[in-house]
C-alpha cells in the first residue's frame, strides 16, 4: 500500500519540508533520507546548504539535497508535528540537535546513524513488508512513536548535557544551614512511609492523571520535547503549561466535574507559582545534576524567604517533569535553615510497566497535608457565589451567619456527627453546609480532603480491576476506584473511554493548541443498590 511522507530539515530553528506524494514509507523515502545524510561530510553540506537558504543566497527550489520525486522545499516557521496536514510517515533531519526524527519524534543520532537493515527493525518492530510496515511503527507503552528498545545506545539520539551553573546561583544554599540534603519525604512531613488509605487514593489519582498526560497524542509530543531542552531558559509557554499542571494538580481542590460546573483556573507563567500558601513552585530541567540542583533549592529558598515574613515551614518544589525535589524551610524571626530530597523520578519510563514512581507518591503526600485555606479555595472551585450568591446583598450576611453560634441556627452536634452528615454530600452542598458554621466548616474539610470526581467521592483502590483495564498497559493510564455518592457504594472507572456512550468527561485546565486535556471516567453501580 503507497503513502505520502514528508523529507523535513530543521536549521536554526526554521523547518523546510519536502512532500512525495508517494513512497512515503521506511523502505522508501525513509532510506533515501537515511543514505543522503549518511554520507561523508553529509552534516557539514547539508548546514552549508541550507544556511545559504536562509541567508538569501540560493534558493530552495535548487537545492542539490532534493529527493527525486518530491516537491520543493517549502520553508515552514515550527516543528512537522504541528502542521495542520498529517501524513503517514516523516523524515527530520535537525542540525540543531543532531538527531534524525521519525514521524515528530526523536530516533537517532546524526553522528552515529543505523545501517539501512537496522534502520527499518529499529522504526517497524521487525523487518516487514511494505504493506506492512505502516501498521507496524515502533511504539513506547503509551502509544506513541518511538525508537524500539533494541537500539543499540550508540545509535539513539543523545540529550543534551547539563548546563553550567554559575557559583553565584549557589550562594544561598551555601550560605544557609543545611540539615539534609538526601532526607526522605516521610522525616520533611514528620510521617509513616506506610501510605494510608485516603493517601493511597491521592496518589493513585495522580498516578492516572500523569498516565493521560503521557498518552495524549500532544503532550505526549511536548513531554519528548522538554527532555531535549538545553536549559530552563528554554522552556516554551506549552511546555511551561504542562510541566506546571503536573507540578500542581495535586494541591488544587480535588473536585473534578465538566467545565461548567467546576472551575480550576489555569496558572499563569511566572517564575514561581504559589500552589498553596506555604508551598512554592519552580519549574527547571536537568534536576538529576547536583549543581542544578543546588541552584533551583537556591532560588526555592530565596522565593520563600522574600514572600514569606511569618515564622513557620514552608515547601519548595523543583519539578523538571522528569525528576522533583522537595525543599523544606523552616524560617524563624532571625534565621532559616532548609532540607530536602534528592531529585526523584517523577516521570515514568514511556516503556514503563507500571506508573508508580518515588517523585508522584511524594507530590501527592505533600498535596495531602492538612490545608487551612481548603474550604475557601473549594468555593472558589465550585464557582460557589457566583452560582448562588448576590455579592452585594448575601455574602456579608452568610459571613455573619457563619460566626453565629451554631445553636442559634440548628441544633448542635458534635463534629462527628457533621462529619456523617458531610459524607452524603457533593461538593456543592459541603460548600452549602460550610457556609452554615465554623464546626460545620471543619466538617465538610475533612471531607473534602477527599477527591471527587463528578459527585463521587473516591474513598479506595480496589485490589481487583475489570478485564478491560487489566489489558496491555491500559494500567499506566487507567484505573478503579470504589466510590460513594448519597451513601450509595459505586466503582469509578478513570482513564478509559467506552465507545457505547457509557463514558463521560472530565475537563482540567491544561489546554494545549486550544484542546483541553479531557479524562474519561464512568461508573458501575454495585449489585444491589438502584439509581433513582
Amino acid at each position: 500500500m503507497d503513502t505520502d511522507g514528508y523529507y523535513v530539515v530543521r536549521y536554526r530553528n526554521m523547518y523546510f519540508k519536502s512532500h512525495h506524494g508517494s513512497g512515503g514509507h521506511p523502505e522508501g523515502l525513509g532510506l533515501k533520507v537515511l543514505q543522503l545524510i549518511r554520507q561523508p561530510n553529509a552534516i557539514a553540506t547539508y548546514r552549508q546548504v541550507f544556511g545559504e537558504m536562509l541567508d538569501g543566497l540560493k534558493s530552495p527550489s535548487h537545492s542539490l539535497l532534493l529527493i527525486e520525486n518530491g516537491d520543493d522545499f517549502d520553508l515552514k516557521p515550527g516543528p512537522s508535528w504541528h502542521w495542520p496536514e498529517t501524513y503517514d510517515w516523516n523524515y527530520e533531519i535537525d542540525l540543531d540537535r543532531n538527531i534524525f526524527h521519525v514521524c515528530g519524534m526523536p530516533f537517532f543520532s546524526l553522528e552515529c546513524l543505523p545501517d539501512d537493515n537496522a534502520f527499518i527493525q529499529y522504526i517497524t518492530h521487525d523487518p516487514v513488508s511494505e504493506d506492512e510496515a505502516v501498521d507496524r511503527i515502533s511504539k513506547d507503552h503509551y502509544g506513541h512513536t518511538a525508537c524500539s528498545l533494541r537500539c543499540p545506545p550508540e545509535h539513539k539520539y543523545k540529550k543534551p548535557p547539563p548546563p553550567v551553573v554559575d557559583n553565584s546561583d549557589l550562594v544561598t544554599y551555601q550560605s544557609l544551614m543545611c540539615t539534609g540534603s538526601q532526607v526522605a519525604l516521610s522525616d520533611l512531613l514528620a510521617k509513616s512511609d506506610i501510605l494510608s488509605e485516603d493517601e493511597h487514593v491521592r496518589v493513585t489519582l495522580l498516578e492516572v492523571m500523569i498516565g493521560q498526560c503521557m498518552v495524549g497524542s500532544t503532550i505526549g509530543k511536548e513531554i519528548y520535547e522538554i527532555e531535549l531542552l538545553k536549559d530552563h531558559n528554554q522552556i516554551a509557554n506549552d511546555q511551561w503549561s504542562v510541566a506546571c499542571f503536573m507540578a500542581s494538580i495535586a494541591f488544587v481542590p480535588q473536585i473534578f466535574d465538566g467545565a461548567r460546573r467546576v472551575f480550576h483556573l489555569k496558572p499563569k507563567r511566572k517564575e514561581f507559582t504559589w500552589v498553596r500558601e506555604d508551598t512554592v513552585v519552580y519549574i527547571a530541567t536537568h534536576l538529576y545534576d547536583e549543581r542544578c540542583l543546588q541552584a533551583s533549592v537556591s532560588r526555592l529558598i530565596n522565593a520563600i524567604v522574600e514572600q514569606k515574613d511569618n515564622p513557620g515551614h514552608y515547601f519548595g518544589i523543583a519539578f523538571s517533569v522528569f525528576h522533583c525535589a522537595i525543599v523544606k524551610v523552616v524560617k524563624d524571626a532571625r534565621t532559616a535553615t532548609f532540607s530536602h530530597t534528592s531529585a526523584l523520578q517523577f516521570l515514568p519510563s514511556f516503556f514503563a510497566h507500571s506508573p508508580s514512581t518515588p517523585g508522584i507518591t511524594a507530590l501527592a503526600r505533600l498535596g495531602y497535608r492538612i490545608d487551612p485555606a481548603l474550604f475557601k479555595r473549594a468555593v472558589e472551585v465550585c464557582d460557589y457565589y457566583d452560582r448562588y450568591i448576590d455579592y452585594n446583598e448575601e455574602v456579608e450576611s452568610f459571613a455573619q451567619i457563619a460566626d453565629m453560634p451554631l445553636g442559634s441556627i440548628c441544633p448542635t452536634l458534635p463534629l462527628e456527627l457533621w462529619r456523617e452528615i458531610a459524607r452524603y454530600l457533593c461538593p456543592f452542598e459541603l460548600v452549602a453546609l460550610g457556609l452554615v458554621s465554623r464546626l460545620c466548616r471543619e466538617a465538610a474539610s475533612m471531607v473534602l480532603r477527599y477527591p471527587h470526581l463528578c459527585g463521587h467521592r473516591l474513598v479506595a483502590v480496589p485490589q481487583e480491576k475489570p478485564k478491560y483495564l487489566r489489558g496491555l498497559h491500559v494500567s499506566l493510564y487507567a484505573t478503579s476506584f470504589s466510590a460513594v455518592k448519597a451513601g450509595i457504594p459505586t466503582v469509578v472507572d478513570v482513564g478509559v473511554e467506552f465507545l457505547d456512550g457509557r463514558s463521560k468527561s472530565m475537563v482540567t485546565y491544561l489546554r494545549l493548541h486550544g484542546t483541553p486535556l479531557s479524562i474519561e471516567w464512568h461508573v458501575q453501580p454495585i449489585r444491589g443498590y438502584r439509581w433513582i
